[in-house]
């Protein structure tokens, strides 16, 4: 909040720069950061903290995250489950007697020569900018050289290796820093109640953790189910459930994907559960090495696999887990083929089972 309150004092000093790059980790606040600031810009009172009454922040308000105001253009690839962000995003492509208004404004390009309309800004915000393409990221150069008065570009990003130098030198950085503990986990808390996702304090605790503070990542979790993958997690190495029946679990949790297709959204979800259990993989082999299961990410799962004697148990796993890390990374490189992601989940189960002290019988 302090940071956006001095890009406002210098908006109203008019010493704000045309060029901004919020950088820092994943999921803690930058693109709602950009949101904010460009509302504060837009409202009536500002620029400053948006009041929330006045005609410019209600049309703000509206919309989503697209906004309805006239004079914000939001590129945004995880809204359209979009993975590059590419070339006729930044400027419109066809010959120029073909042009349609439309298509026009949805271009940065084209947004950015039109006048603004209410407010003395237009801004643009461009998220996860590393997603852009060379094509796309050389394009958005002339718009960073040669900018009009009162432009305002927001590039986000968590990966700033992925930009061009030349894009780099032309942006100011904007650092964002992970949240304490215990702000991550009132945050995650207080954002569950305003979703659909409601969770209790303990839940926001734990989302905290396997989030690493990040409140963006944990809602992110929420949306995707990892409550009830862990929930599956816990039955598979506790020894309650079999790896095939828990994997045909899966396809009954809730979820929200951004893919546009039955079988995008499929993939989607099996690269998530693989991951998931990559990401344990990673604490056991450090208890394996002698770490403290009890000071790692998925503490509970550990537990639920080694039970009250957890170390001593983690420590003689050493080669079957080698053997399951081994399957999973063949599960995760067959997603990106041409495999059936139901198939791929029953490989991925079956190798974790394989770490359970008696594998449970599959269910018939």
């Amino acid at each position: 909040m302090d940071v956006i309150e001095g890009l406002w004092r210098a908006a109203k000093d008019e010493r704000l720069g045309h060029a901004l790059l919020f950088g820092g980790p994943d999921g803690v606040g930058k693109f709602a950061s950009a949101l904010y600031l460009a509302a504060g810009l837009f409202c009536e009172t500002g620029p400053g903290e948006p009041c929330g009454q006045c005609g410019a922040c209600h049309r703000f308000q509206s919309g989503g995250v697209e906004s309805n105001h006239p004079d914000l253009l939001v590129v945004d690839p995880l809204d359209t489950g979009a993975e590059v962000i590419k070339i006729n995003r930044i400027v419109f492509r066809e010959d120029s007697s073909s042009k349609d208004d439309v298509e026009l404004r949805r271009t940065v390009e084209g947004f950015l020569d039109l006048h603004a309309i209410e407010s003395e800004w237009r801004v643009v915000i461009i998220r996860e900018c590393h997603r852009m393409n060379v094509n796309a990221q050389n394009a958005l150069l002339k718009t960073l050289e040669e900018p009009a008065a009162g432009t305002l570009l927001i590039l986000e990003t968590a990966q700033i290796g992925g930009l061009l130098d030349t894009i780099m030198s032309r942006v100011t950085r904007v650092e964002f820093t992970p949240l304490s503990k215990g702000d991550a986990t009132e945050l995650i808390y207080e954002l569950s109640q305003e979703s659909d996702f409601e969770v209790g304090e303990k839940m926001a605790e734990n989302l905290s953790r396997w989030a690493k503070g990040s409140p963006g990542i944990a809602m992110g979790l929420l949306r995707e189910g990892r409550t009830g993958e862990r929930d599956l997690l816990l039955s598979l190495l506790a020894g309650r459930r079999g790896a095939v029946d828990c994997s045909r679990a899966v396809w009954d949790l809730d979820g929200k994907f951004g893919g546009g297709t039955d079988r995008a959204q499929a993939r989607m979800r099996t690269r998530n559960v693989v991951d998931y259990m990559l990401e344990f993989m990673g604490d056991l082999a450090r208890c394996c090495a002698g770490a403290d299961p009890r000071e790692q990410i998925h503490a509970e799962l550990l537990h639920a696999l080694g039970g009250d004697d957890s170390p001593a148990l983690l420590l003689a796993l050493g080669p079957r887990v080698d053997v399951a890390r081994r399957r999973l990374l063949e599960c995760r490189t067959d997603i990106e083929a041409n495999i059936t992601p139901d198939a791929i989940l029953d490989r991925a189960f079956l190798a974790l089972a394989i770490l359970v002290k008696r594998a449970p019988a599959r269910n018939s």
